[in-house]
């Protein structure tokens, strides 16, 4: 095929998104790091390379005893993927030179950027959108106090226990999170057997809820915090070990075998909110930010508390 005729109809059926995964896949060849990075199951992704091949017409990757190796054909296609990125860089500058890019530091805890780090790039590239946005990944907490010391602009999180009167919480969504467990190994809370507890972040807002209730109730309990969902999951087939992870990550990630608890008032529903400053220009980058977010959460408008 020739490659004029093969960039038509490459570029007719992907959108930059789709390219910018493929890049990911075929420089990583490495599915279970790239399926970390990008919040896509394993399995999603090797049905993304098998997709791949089938419109190639060739395998990018030789799969081996150590795991999937480059061939030949995936590196020129890595290479094709990559120039038509940059030819599409190089067209939004063109068209886009009279703007400059507005940059925010923008807060996101470990759990929001996972879910939605991707989307929000996405919709910026997408909707040609001048904001250079750096991420900072932190608890609720610590994001709360950086945006009050003027040290971030802006952050979508878990509503924190304290409100600055200089901040603005903008409620965005309401997130839930679950208590969960291997169903092999189904903990009897009443038996105040010593357990582990698994966390993304222990200054999560879920970590603070359940962690308050295992204290109330007694529980002994040790806390570890382990930044990756995937080994958390894995981690949970050892005996009495449990994790407390928000209810979309858990279905994002498919995994079965799972044992969820509902606890005697433990309120497993948070908050996610908007934070910046009150003084802030309605016309300002963060409130472009802040209205990409939203389409991107909002289903149904939430009245503002």
């Amino acid at each position: 095929m020739a490659i004029k005729k093969f960039y038509r109809c490459v570029t007719y059926n992907m959108n930059i998104e789709e390219i910018a995964l493929k890049i990911e896949i075929l420089e990583r060849q490495n599915l279970s790091k790239s399926a970390e990075i990008t919040n896509y199951t394993q399995s999603a992704l090797t049905s993304k390379v098998k997709k791949m091949e089938a419109e190639i017409g060739q395998e990018v990757f030789k799969r081996t005893p150590q795991g999937l190796k480059i061939t030949n054909v995936g590196t020129q296609y890595l290479k094709f993927l990559k120039l038509m990125t940059q030819e599409y860089d190089e067209f939004l500058q063109e068209i886009g030179s009279a703007q400059t890019n507005s940059k925010i530091n923008f807060g996101t805890s470990h759990t929001t950027i996972k879910i939605y780090g991707a989307s929000i790039m996405n919709a910026l590239q997408i909707n040609n959108i001048p904001l250079d946005v750096d991420f900072t990944v932190e608890s609720s907490t610590s994001l709360n106090e950086k945006i009050h010391n003027t040290e971030a602009d802006c952050a979508l999180t878990s509503n924190p226990i304290k409100h600055y009167p200089d901040l603005n919480y903008d409620r965005i969504a309401s997130e839930t999170f679950e208590v969960i467990s291997n169903n092999s190994h189904i903990i009897n809370f009443e038996e105040g057997s010593p357990i582990t507890l698994l966390v993304l972040s222990k200054g999560c807002m879920y970590t603070r809820a359940l962690v308050e209730w295992l204290n109330k109730n007694q529980v002994p309990f040790t806390m570890k915090e382990i930044k990756s969902v995937s080994s958390i999951l894995d981690f949970l087939q050892i005996d009495n070990t449990i994790a407390v992870l928000n209810t979309k990550l858990i279905d994002l990630y498919n995994y079965s075998n799972i044992h969820y608890y509902d606890l005697p008032q433990l309120n497993k529903i948070i908050e996610t909110v908007f934070i910046y400053k009150k003084n802030e220009s309605q016309q300002s980058s963060i409130f472009q930010l802040k209205h990409v977010i939203e389409s991107l959460l909002l289903e149904d408008p939430i009245e503002r508390s």
